[in-house]
């Protein structure tokens, strides 16, 4: 009597946990570091808004040199970024990771207290 067996064998099952163990060790460490880079991202695009926004601001008060407070009303509109100190030191602080902090200069030309 022939005997149709199906399925894998034991070798073959390990074999490919072993292949998926070796694949998550390498692609791991890849993804571990992207959440430090995206949070780096919002604070550099939150600083060049703070930036633009203060340069529009100077342009359209004919060299007039805007407050920080005028230019991070126009610059804080999602809550996700805070800005603290005054001009020309700042911080930028990322709201959902208070751990997460960015200090920029501002040029004072652009910026007053």
């Amino acid at each position: 009597m022939v005997r149709n067996q199906k399925g894998f064998t034991i070798i073959e099952l390990v074999v490919v946990i072993v292949i998926l163990g070796i694949l998550a060790a390498v692609a791991f460490p890849k993804f571990q570091g992207l959440s430090g880079e995206a949070k780096t991202a919002v604070v550099k695009g939150a600083i060049a808004a703070f930036q633009s926004a203060a340069i529009i601001t100077l342009a359209k008060g004919q060299g007039t040199v805007p407050t920080a407070a005028s230019v991070i009303a126009q610059v804080a509109g999602d809550g996700t970024v805070s800005f603290t100190g005054t001009c020309p030191n700042m911080t930028a602080v990322y709201n959902p990771d208070t751990t997460f902090n960015s200090t920029f200069t501002i040029d004072t030309s652009y910026c007053n207290g």
